[in-house]
């Protein structure tokens, strides 16, 4: 019998090859004991997708119904479910059915004899209710209760619905019937949203800050993703970080006249006054907007599946989608007046205050215009701010603030003066410290007593900036030793007890303003700083620990190991009083470094695990999963570090800035071990040009050292040894060794390098001492703590061998500079270690380094 309409109501959507396939979903299709899978989220999240993915292999076996309104008659509903059912279930009497459904009898019969007909049909059937949420009609849901209790085994039901499915759910919940999937599996993962621009922009490349961005932005939203896509968005600098003009006219028109208009106006409104709020409950709305239903909104809000999260099971709090909530502060803007706007940001931001949410308050202070309430409740919660490690946002508060004129309290400012240099802004933190002190030259505000903690914050941001600038000097030193030891805070002081944190989430120090972005002063230089810094009564005690994690990290660069060993300790002594992670994760990597040096794999593994597990905030444990990841390289086992690298960067796109340049590099240094050096290169020439930028040494001299290897493995070998060059005319400035000396694959490219400089010294390498090159070569070797070796008695021929044996030259390239055959070298080299009383290479190689 045939149906009018039905052929494109039962035909499932085709899922084209451009469609991202969600392999961390799983979809329960041969699961024995499920029943119904249900799949809700609002529209948009890839729910149809999703299912046709899923079956677009099983097609034979798959009955598939598009609902639509006019579905909500019980007898079209049936009947369109019997034909879609019929296309598979071979042996239903379809005829039989429909005509039985055409007579109206009661309905339960029609289930009854619907069940009937699949139970003796004994092949198994996926039957897929897509658009669910347009079913309204009591007596369908009534039928599919019935349906879904009586349901065959081999018949299993999978609906898609953007509301809450109204079924007899929990019931089936407890005999363990039901599969949900929602809308926290269905956001897209970061790796995802690669894949998708990889898909849909092939000759575009982004970076990892832009595909984070985009996930912040979208929360995982498949179509925001391809609205935002769509708007032609695919330039980082096109990102706003504080606020979302991202949102283009063509994710706005979608959310405000796809989802909003389809409302009640009394529902818009509800939802327009609430927009700013981050979470809602139904007491918080009822006081914004001085009424008392908003429980029964916000229910049927949920119900109606648009985009809105229920934050708590137990509790009746939510947050808008951050695309929805923008689209509403954005028809804000078109639909009240100025008055009514700041109304309702007042009202809203003094209820934010008073349940304690003050960085919402201040938010809402600032963008309802009220400056002096803003900047007294930022003043206010200061500790707080430092404590919670909110430095982003705090910046932008302040510097909000000050495009408007506004004169910002002074321990607001000088806080502001800190985290610049932090920053490594100094111009601009120098700038700020004038400005406090010229205020002071005009109110004297330095002496009253109120203010006397901001006067001593103010010392030591500039002892900080001076800890930063080319290393101390006699009155330096004193200027320190008179601040530090005379000036102790108040005992009542709020910021007796709050230590600075020096290092926001970067895995070394050195890439940090105290470490001058790798541009170091000498570590005899910091230990002067250690003497000084180690008073309990100054804010910035934890200094003397920082100095001596860098101290370490030089000594390591340096290829002084033990003495990194030692440092390191009492670095550590500091992290462990002070709980500072900005500490103790560089001292972490740096000595997991050193047991990679070691080959001791297993030791630097444990550690990292301890750390990853005493870290609370996602940025640091990114860190540490990244060095994991490094480790498993180092190891050569390349499954495991993807794993680790896959694992970090799900982690990345929810902080507002993580460290990426470590992640990057690693990234790069796992496509050089899998051979694809065109991506690795990718990677690296990213970093390299934003380390350019940001004047961070220690990360150009490891970019050109990877950029090195890559030229030399795809056989640009001349453009390698000039790469090579670069990052030697750097690091030796400062002593760096280790960056060259860790990577084993660079080995070659130094031997060519060396060689080339004892053939022929162009002038322009004369910047980098050959004698420094050399040393990374032969460093790597311990002395002994042996007795002291006299020197046998060599033939010149045996001089000229082991000379050139100590450059790290192979049997054939000694061969090439003696003008020898291969056999000889060997016949030579035998000869040698039998003077020398030695079996190998190293043993030779120590023993002349001893009779130097």
């Amino acid at each position: 019998m045939k149906v009018y309409g039905a052929d494109e109501k039962i035909k499932m959507p085709i899922a084209n090859e451009e469609i991202i396939v969600r392999k961390d979903i799983e979809v329960p299709i041969h699961a024995r004991l499920v029943r119904l899978t249900i799949i809700r989220a609002p529209k948009g999240y890839g729910k149809t997708m999703l299912l046709s993915k899923s079956f677009s292999e099983t097609t034979d076996s798959t009955a598939w119904l598009t609902l639509d309104e006019m579905d909500n008659d019980p007898i079209r509903f049936w009947t369109y479910m019997i034909v879609s059912l019929a296309e598979k279930g071979k042996v239903l009497n379809t005829e039989r059915l429909l005509s039985f459904v055409k007579t109206s009898p009661p309905y339960s019969m029609i289930v009854d004899m619907l069940l009937n007909e699949l139970t003796n049909t004994r092949s198994k059937i996926a039957l897929v209710l897509d658009d669910y949420n347009v079913i309204t009609n009591p007596a369908i849901h009534k039928m599919m209760n019935r349906f879904i209790d009586y349901l065959p085994h081999h018949v299993k039901l999978f609906i898609a619905s953007q509301n809450e499915v109204p079924l007899t759910v929990s019931k089936w919940r407890t005999k363990g019937w039901v599969y949900e999937i929602g809308i926290q599996q269905l956001q897209f993962q970061l790796h995802e949203v690669r894949e998708f621009y990889s898909k849909h922009s092939p000759k575009m490349s982004h970076s990892i800050f832009f595909y984070q961005q985009v996930l912040r932005i979208t929360e995982g939203w498949a179509l925001g993703i391809q609205l935002i896509h769509l708007a032609g968005i695919e330039d980082d600098r096109q990102w706003e970080s504080k606020d979302s003009s991202i949102l283009s006219p063509v994710v706005a028109n979608h959310l405000l006249y796809e989802v909003l208009s389809s409302l009640k106006p009394s529902m818009q409104d509800f939802l327009i006054r609430t927009s700013m709020l981050n979470e809602l409950t139904p007491e918080k709305c009822n006081q914004v907007l001085g009424r008392s239903d908003s429980e029964d909104i916000l229910k049927d809000i949920e119900k109606r599946g648009l985009f809105i999260h229920r934050l708590d099971n137990s509790h009746l709090t939510y947050r808008y989608h951050s695309l929805f909530s923008t689209a509403l502060q954005n028809e804000m803007q078109q639909r009240f007046s100025k008055d009514s706007i700041t109304e309702i940001y007042i009202k809203a931001a003094y209820v934010e205050y008073e349940q304690g949410d003050y960085a919402l308050a201040i938010e809402l202070a600032i963008k309802g215009k009220l400056f002096t309430v803003a900047d007294h409740w930022i003043e206010e919660n200061l500790v707080n701010i430092v404590l919670s490690k909110q430095i982003e946002m705090f910046m932008w508060w302040v510097k909000t603030l000050r495009k408007n004129s506004f004169e910002i309290h002074v321990e607001t400012l000088t806080i502001y003066a800190f985290n610049l240099a932090m920053q490594f802004n100094m111009e601009k933190a120098g700038s700020i410290v004038r400005e406090l002190d010229r205020r002071h030259e005009k109110d004297r505000w330095k002496n009253e007593a109120a203010l006397e903690d901001a006067s001593l914050i103010l010392e030591v941001v500039k002892v900080f900036m001076l800890c930063t600038q080319c290393g101390p000097t006699d009155k330096r030193v004193l200027y320190l030793q008179k601040k530090i030891h005379n000036h102790p805070f108040p005992t009542d002081s709020r910021w007796k007890h709050v230590s600075i944190i020096y290092n926001h989430f970067e895995p070394q120090l050195l890439r940090t303003s105290l470490g001058n972005r790798g541009k170091l002063c000498s570590f005899k230089q910091l230990s002067i700083y250690n003497d000084i810094l180690r008073s309990d009564k100054f804010l910035a005690h934890n200094l003397a620990g920082y100095s001596y994690g860098l101290q370490a990290e030089v000594l390591y660069e340096m290829n002084l190991l033990p003495e990194s060993e030692q440092y390191i300790e009492k670095a550590m002594e500091y992290t462990y009083r002070h709980a500072d992670a900005g500490l103790s994760v560089p001292m972490y990597i740096l000595q997991a470094k050193i047991y990679l040096v070691n080959k001791q794999f297993i030791k630097a593994q444990a550690l990292l695990n301890h750390a990853i597990d005493s870290a609370t905030n996602a940025n640091w444990q990114c860190i540490l999963i990244t060095m994991k990841a490094l480790s498993y390289i180092r190891e050569g086992l390349l499954d495991r570090a993807e794993f680790e690298l896959n694992k970090s960067s799900n982690l990345t796109y929810k902080q507002a800035e993580p460290s990426l340049e470590f992640w990057i590099l690693v990234r790069a240094r796992w496509h050089m071990e899998k051979g694809d050096f065109r991506r690795a290169l990718y990677y690296i020439d990213q970093v390299a040009q934003e380390a350019k930028e940001d004047f961070q040494m220690t990360t150009s001299i490891e970019a050109k050292v990877l950029r090195s290897i890559c030229m030399w493995q795809t056989n640009k070998r001349k453009l390698a040894v000039e790469t090579l060059h670069q990052a030697l005319d750097l690091a030796v400035k400062s002593g760096y060794k280790r960056l060259f000396m860790d990577e084993k694959a660079l080995n070659p490219v130094l031997i060519s390098y060396i060689k080339s400089r004892m053939n022929f010294e162009q002038a322009e390498w004369k910047t980098v001492p050959l004698v420094f090159a050399q040393s990374l070569r032969t460093d790597h070797i311990t002395r002994p703590t042996t007795t002291h070796h006299s020197k046998p008695k060599l033939t010149p021929r045996e001089e000229e061998l082991i000379k050139a044996l100590a450059t790290g030259s192979t049997n054939k390239e000694i061969a090439e500079q003696l003008f020898l055959s291969e056999g000889t070298v060997r016949v030579y080299l035998s000869k040698v270690y039998k003077k020398l009383n030695v079996s190998s290479r190293t043993q030779a190689i120590l023993q002349m380094k001893d009779w130097q």
